[in-house]
């Protein structure tokens, strides 16, 4: 199996394919009683280069990374070429377009953009950080004049892992409330960032290896709202071969593995043409309700605080869903769109009426290089 295939069958609808928290059910109750009716609407459309696929939420604003000049949709699959960059839109509360960001990628990347976070820093001093999955971090400047953007930080060269993304692919962004980002990697490792950009590898156990060792592990992360638990998303585990798992890792400076929890596994249909469910984005809700995008099904699955799956979130335009933000008591969902080729049509962010507020994200006062 080449690299290429690897990563495709990790992320597309193909046919062939504890702890103190236990493993929940499949779906404990379909059902399950919340204050939203899950009405999917759309928020807003994408323009080229389209794939939408980070998204973060604040001071009226949304913002959402693409990743398009990857291997999914390249010229050979009658897409985007690499050398097109990549861009951050920013939207206003209803959804309109109000600014285009173009991050510069390199000629021969093989990834795209995803991971947004926001900062805390006032006025003029604002800043989104933004993950390329080619191993970098940047920063876009939100104030008045803030010229272009920033490299914030890189895969160390000293590591011998910087420059292949299959060696290092940096993925999501999450800051503690001290300033450190928490960065998936699914080689399988989590790199935490220091405030001044100083990037070391925080934790790493056979647990997170993904189905392909290079891939298939960890994707989306976001803290709990008890602060003490980072929890992931490991897309294709290889612990549990075609399952998808969430583990939460122990907020402390030298987690060991005693520190890491099985939260809960989507099992594989034992139906070889059934796509297998494979978890990536992730949002958690200020009662403790965590929002877990799945590939394969396309749907949104959502977990009780003990891990249980309650109920799935499904429409048809979903069309390989990414990334999670909520916006008041709406969720938004960035539609990935990862099948081989441009769909403009598919080129969407929806609004999914969960009837219930999002957990506030950490945005700390951060310098600013």
């Amino acid at each position: 199996m080449s690299g290429h295939d690897g990563v495709r069958f990790k992320f597309l609808r193909v046919a062939a394919i504890g702890g103190l928290i236990a493993v929940g059910p499949t779906v404990a109750s379909a059902s399950a009683a919340h204050a939203g009716s899950d009405r999917v609407s759309v928020f807003a459309s994408a323009p080229a280069p389209g794939h939408p696929f980070g998204i973060a939420v604040g001071d009226g604003r949304v913002y959402v990374s693409t990743s398009a000049g990857d291997f999914f949709a390249d010229p050979a699959n009658g897409g985007h070429r690499n050398s097109d960059d990549e861009r951050v839109f920013t939207y206003d509360g209803a959804g309109n377009l109000v600014d285009t960001t173009v991050i510069d990628t390199a000629d021969n990347s093989d990834m795209g953009l995803f991971g947004l976070a926001l900062d805390g820093n006032p006025g003029p001093k604002h800043q989104l950080f933004v993950s390329d999955m080619n191993g970098r971090i940047l920063t876009v400047g939100l104030g008045q004049h803030a010229g272009p953007p920033k490299v914030f930080s890189q895969v160390p060269a000293s590591t011998g892992l910087a420059g292949d993304w299959m060696l290092s692919m940096w993925n999501d962004l999450v800051f503690d409330k001290t300033g450190n980002l928490y960065v998936p990697d699914d080689k399988p490792r989590i790199w935490r960032v220091s405030p001044d950009g100083t990037a070391q590898i925080w934790f790493t156990d056979p647990r997170l290896t993904g189905l392909f060792g290079f891939a298939g592990g960890p994707l989306g992360g976001r803290i709990d709202p008890t602060g003490q638990w980072l929890y992931i998303s490991i897309t294709i585990s290889a612990e549990f071969p075609l399952d998808s798992t969430i583990y939460r890792i122990r907020l402390v400076d030298n987690p060991t593995a005693a520190d890491m929890q099985l939260v809960h596994r989507f099992v594989a249909s034992s139906d070889p043409t059934v796509a297998p469910p494979q978890a990536t984005g992730l949002a958690f809700s200020k009662a403790g309700n965590l929002y877990v995008s799945l590939l394969g099904p396309n749907q949104v699955a959502v977990l009780d605080p003990t891990g249980n799956e309650v109920r799935r979130i499904s429409d048809p335009r979903f069309f390989s869903p990414w990334g999670l933000a909520f916006i008041g008591n709406k969720l938004l969902v960035t539609n990935g769109d990862l099948e081989p080729g441009d769909h403009p049509n598919a080129w969407k962010i929806f609004k999914v009426d969960v009837g219930e507020p999002g957990l506030p994200l950490n945005r700390p006062r951060v310098p600013v290089n």
